[in-house]
């Protein structure tokens, strides 16, 4: 903003009336200004206090009977000004308004100003999700939509972040039997969150803290192992966090260990590699397995779930994929069973990941099977396409990464202990009795080690 921060502009703001929490609401008043209005009454009915902030990108003044952050604030915020964003393309002024709308949304959550934030909008709401993404998990944040419905994508609302998207069933126009019920639902939802966070959301965070975190990556194929894994840590003294490796939650997982947050990973479930490398549903992107190495964090690698890919349908997965063994996980999912050349390309991939790393750095392999099916007389088992993959990641691997073949499927316990006690030996000290303690081998057999 010319002469002006975005800190200072934030504290000139007016403050509303209302003793409740503040709540920021979103959404371009030329075109939907009686329906926020609406909504920022039924929050003041609600018992919040909203602060309107204006994303439109034409030219001109909306007025409100509430504190209200105009369309020039925004475009300044920018580093422009509305004039200016209103002549553009459409497509270049809503990534103007966009810039401006996470300039200031973050600037009025950092200052403490607001305690929620909303946003009403159809494809105006596209508007807010570069700043709600921005927001700290925990923050309450909701989108109310007519595009929240169908089989839409939710990444530009949700992103990594916890938003509440929120059908609103009928258009965004006017006030009748169906949007009445929907905003005041709501406003109603929006304040409750607000009142939760102003109470809660930030007590015992400093305690929290100070407690070391180890993250965990799982699906329903590994929950057997890393419900007593996640048992072990806890009683050692350990936060867990734990991501669903389910595309997003792999993204989730390298933002969270990339935030400085993670004091080690075991990431036991690495099945979205194979989605980067073969294809199907659960992709985590490029940089999937890598932050922790790079960043230097201690970290335990197996190759949990690499035996397949998630695809949908079992009809649609047979077309994609024809001629594979497959297996009906849900109406909804299907996997797909590997064969040996991508067994070999992934262990090619999970080597020349793991070796990024700079800091301890372990890969434990099952002999006995990366995944429920993959188990001696199951639906998966293929020795040899395992193989395959462990062939490669050797032929790959930095030969100063400790690597263990232990004789054992995933989820026996005996893996799970192996993979726990590495970590732990890596971190260096235990706050607890360890299980397994005076076993030289926690697996209960004699371990290859590279």
């Amino acid at each position: 903003m010319e002469g002006v921060s975005s800190s200072d502009f934030v504290r000139s703001i007016e403050r509303p009336a209302s003793e409740g929490p503040t709540i920021l609401v979103v959404g371009t008043l030329d075109t939907k200004g009686k329906e926020i209005g609406f909504v920022a009454d039924a929050i003041v009915e609600a018992g919040g206090a909203p602060v309107l902030l204006d994303s439109s990108v034409a030219n001109g003044t909306a007025a409100s009977d509430h504190p209200l952050i105009s369309r020039a604030d925004v475009a300044r915020a920018s580093g422009s000004t509305i004039e200016a964003v209103s002549e553009l393309p459409r497509g270049e002024a809503v990534a103007k308004m966009q810039a401006g709308v996470r300039e200031l949304t973050v600037a009025m959550v950092s200052a403490g100003r607001v305690q929620a934030a909303i946003c009403i909008g159809g494809a105006g709401a596209h508007l807010v999700g570069p700043a709600f993404r921005a927001l700290e998990i925990g923050f309450p944040k909701m989108v109310v939509s007519p595009l929240a419905s169908g089989q839409r994508q939710f990444e530009p609302y949700v992103g990594l972040r916890d938003v509440v998207v929120m059908h609103s069933v009928a258009d965004i126009v006017g006030i009748n039997d169906i949007t009445e019920k929907v905003f005041r639902t709501a406003a109603g939802y929006i304040v409750g969150a607000a009142q939760s966070y102003v109470r809660g959301g930030k007590a015992g965070e400093g305690e929290r803290a100070s407690v070391p975190t180890v993250v965990i990556s799982m699906n329903g194929n590994t929950t057997k192992a890393m419900d007593r894994g996640r048992a072990w840590l806890e009683r050692e003294g350990f936060a867990v966090v734990v991501f669903h490796a389910n595309g997003v939650g792999g993204r989730a997982l390298e933002d969270f260990v990339g935030s400085g947050h993670a004091t080690a990973v075991l990431d036991f479930t690495t099945t979205e590699l194979g989605a980067g490398t073969v294809g199907g549903l659960m992709n985590a992107g490029p940089t999937r397995m890598e932050t922790a190495g790079k960043s230097g964090v201690p970290q335990v690698l197996v190759p949990g779930c690499v035996d397949f890919i998630t695809c949908g349908p079992w009809e649609q997965a047979a077309a994609e994929f024809p001629n594979r063994t497959m297996f009906r996980h849900n109406p909804e999912l299907t996997l797909v069973r590997l064969g040996s050349a991508e067994m070999a390309e992934l262990g090619a991939v999970f080597a020349r990941k793991a070796n990024l790393a700079v800091g301890p750095t372990s890969i434990l392999v099952p002999t006995r099977g990366f995944s429920v099916p993959d188990v001696e007389g199951g639906h998966f088992w293929d020795p040899a396409a395992d193989q395959a993959f462990v062939d490669a990641l050797r032929e790959n691997l930095r030969e100063d990464i400790h690597l263990k073949i232990l004789d054992a499927h995933i989820n026996d316990d005996s893996f799970a202990d192996a993979a726990v006690e590495t970590l732990l030996d890596q971190l260096g000290s235990f706050a607890g009795p360890r299980v397994g303690a005076g076993h030289a081998d926690p697996a209960g057999g004699p371990a290859v080690q590279q």
